[in-house]
């Protein structure tokens, strides 16, 4: 009997002391990144032996560890794109030094300068406000620029750092097979091996949104939400990658699979990433980009508007203007498909078509050679990638020669196939107005060169007998009648109005030329926009048979006038160069509208003034996306962080220590260890009564 004391003695005690050492380590550990608590599960044994075996439970709970790895994965996305996000928001958000304030100020003079157009003064400071627009686009440029360069380094450290976890997991995954969990000696190293995978397992979960499946072998299979594989049971794992093809300035996410002894890469959907990295890439596509091509595409609708009607007018020298921002530096280059590409040496140069910025959008673009090797197509993406539209939304161009510019493709920029060979199905990624911002710059330097008058002026014929009188109506062009060499107008540009008189209410008008000969007429109810309704003179009669059908005048105007009043017929009105006209402020005014004028447009497959915006609207557009994208987030992260937060109380009331329940259990296991030494000594005792009685 005392020896089955002994042994149920002996038992107990080993047992609760081995659950004081297991309290003791959950007080120890208290404050141990990733450790799960742990708790004696006693076995009974039959009568005489008390205890089998005592068992050491990792207390957790996995389905609330599973929503602990989804939630942290959703508030490390949230939080990372708030923070990215908010950035360009504060910056965006302020009107001092802002893109939006310049080029308000530089209107604002503008507006000034047209009640002195001569004046120098007032022309310095337009140029001064000129070149400070130029500077706050470089600026938020560079602003944004410096973004992209610390997005993409950190996005490669955050790259590193789930890999270096992905490595280690599948290393734990092997130690942890080659334990086996019911021999004692070994279960609390397997404990230390599990929590530390755990944790593991939920740092790599702030990277990237992670599956878990067990195995019975111990190992785990890690997989993305997207599907592709990490970590396999094999003992094999995948890193995440960063591929720059066609663009190695902005890298897509991929993972690196071997097959057949290769590397190859698989395509991950950013869409569904998750985490840091998703969260990155998001705010990359979603923010950074989309901010610096309306950037970009404003800078260049800015500087092209202003350069054409400046390029309308005349400046103090009575010589034709020229560009008022310089855009030579803004050419770009598009950028092969070096994967898929079957061309070689393949060089595609493009710049903008002068005048036509109001055609850009800001998306990016892709070349696409055609199936007939000779013919390309342009397409605006997304920001996923995908086309806009379909192809029967834009129109295909001929490659040209090394050396020659094709455009008119309504897209406003134009395409030098300047070296190599072009297969059909080559592409080439074009991300022209995404940096423009960065380099624009000034093209005049002299305040006498800014262009404030119209380079024609029209007057009446002082000897005219009737009441009429002739209005300009502006410039679209100097191209067609400007001799910009002399400053003058050419000899078959149009420089008289002659009213030829009235049948019933309709005017009868003759266009001559600077050569005296008669080049064209006009018939209408109204005698508005003479010029451009005019029809081609055919030299039969005074005017030819309206029945037939008349063809339209063979010149683009390159200015316009109408008449108003009551001419009479042999009234004349005469337009000529406006030599010293430096008191006119035509040109100066046409500049000023530009501001009101919708330059910008919207979506690349939709036509319409509806599908325009002007400078003011734009920029609005560019604040107010980011602001609400930045407003989304934000109720996102506090969300996801409120989710994180009841995960993560939950799991620990599971798995983490509570110090109050420890200590309950020191007493606890304190009472039993010293009441099973108890019969210990009471069995040592009826020992010794026995040994006595038989002496």
């Amino acid at each position: 009997m005392s020896f089955d004391l002994l042994n149920l003695g002996r038992n107990a005690t080993l047992a609760h002391q081995r659950s004081l050492q297991i309290t003791g380590n959950n007080i120890a550990n208290v404050n141990t990144a990733g450790y799960i608590r742990e708790r004696p599960v006693y076995n009974e044994s039959g009568i005489g032996y008390g205890l089998d075996r005592l068992e050491v439970e990792r207390m957790v709970d996995q389905f609330t560890q599973r929503q602990v790895r989804v939630d942290t994965s959703r508030a490390a996305f949230t939080d990372t794109y708030l923070d990215q996000a908010t950035r360009i928001d504060t910056v965006l958000g302020r009107d001092e030094g802002s893109v939006a304030t310049a080029i308000e100020k530089f209107f604002d003079l503008m507006q000034d300068t047209n009640n002195d157009p001569g004046s120098l003064t007032y022309r310095e400071l337009l140029l001064t406000e000129g070149e400070g627009v130029a500077a706050r686009m470089r600026e938020m440029g560079e602003f944004l620029q410096n973004q992209y360069d610390q997005f993409n380094d950190r996005l490669d450290l955050e790259v590193d750092r789930a890999n270096n976890l992905i490595e280690s997991i599948s290393e734990l995954n092997k130690e942890i097979s080659s334990y086996t969990s019911t021999k004692k000696e070994k279960q609390g190293a397997l404990n230390t091996l599990l929590n530390d995978r755990d944790e593991k397992l939920r740092e790599l979960s702030e990277y990237a949104d992670i599956r878990v499946t067990d195995f019975s072998n111990g190992r785990q299979n890690i997989t993305l939400a997207t599907g592709q594989s990490l970590v396999m049971e094999d003992g094999t794992f995948n890193l995440i990658a960063l591929k720059g093809d066609p663009n190695p300035l902005r890298p897509e996410l991929t993972t690196q699979t071997r097959s057949d002894g290769k590397l190859v890469d698989v395509p991950v959907d950013v869409t569904r990433m998750g985490g840091t990295i998703g969260g990155m890439v998001a705010y990359r596509d979603e923010v950074l980009e989309p901010t610096q091509f309306k950037l970009g595409q404003m800078a260049m609708g800015f500087a092209d508007a202003l350069n054409e009607q400046n390029r309308l007018g005349m400046d103090l020298d009575n010589e034709l203007g020229g560009v008022f921002f310089d855009l030579s530096n803004t050419e770009t280059t598009a950028l092969p498909h070096t994967d898929t590409n079957t061309g070689t040496n393949q060089r595609i140069d493009v710049r903008l078509e002068a005048g036509k910025a109001a055609e850009l959008t800001a998306h990016r673009y892709e070349v696409r050679i055609q199936p007939s090797g000779t013919e390309f197509q342009v397409v605006a993406l997304d920001t996923n990638g995908r086309m806009i539209g379909d192809e029967t939304d834009y129109p295909v161009g001929t490659i040209g020669a090394a050396g020659d510019w094709e455009g008119d493709l309504g897209i406003g920029m134009e395409f030098n196939f300047a070296d190599g060979t072009f297969d059909p199905g080559d592409r080439f990624e074009v991300n022209f107005t995404q940096n423009a911002a960065l380099n624009i710059g000034v093209g005049i330097t002299r305040p006498e060169d800014i262009a404030l008058a119209a380079p024609v002026r029209v007057g009446e014929n002082p000897e005219n007998s009737g009441g009429g009188e002739i209005s300009f109506e502006g410039m679209d062009s100097v191209d067609n009648f400007f001799d910009g060499t002399n400053n003058e107008l050419l000899n078959d540009a149009p420089v008289q109005i002659r009213y030829e008189g009235r049948v019933g209410n309709t005017h009868q008008l003759s266009i001559v030329d600077n050569d005296g000969n008669t080049v064209g007429y006009f018939e209408g109810t109204n005698m508005d926009n003479i010029l451009d309704n005019a029809v081609e003179w055919n030299g039969v009669g005074a005017f030819p048979d309206m029945t037939t059908t008349p063809t339209l005048y063979d010149f683009t105007p390159d200015y316009d006038v109408s008449l108003s009043g009551n001419p009479d017929a042999g009234d004349s009105f005469d337009i000529e160069y406006n030599s010293n006209g430096f008191a006119d402020n035509s040109n100066s005014l046409a500049m000023s509208e530009l501001q009101r004028e919708k330059t910008l447009r919207r979506n690349p497959i939709v036509e319409g003034e509806k599908n325009m915006m002007s400078f003011n609207e734009g920029y609005g557009r560019m604040v107010s996306d980011v602001g609400n994208k930045v407003s989304q987030a934000r109720t996102s992260d506090e969300a996801a962080k409120s989710l994180l937060e009841q995960s993560t109380s939950f799991f620990e009331s599971v798995s983490g220590v509570n110090l109050d329940e420890e200590a309950s259990n020191l007493l606890k296991y304190e009472q039993s260890y010293n009441a099973a030494a108890r019969i210990i000594t009471v069995s040592q005792t009826i020992f010794d009564t026995l040994l006595s009685s038989t002496r």
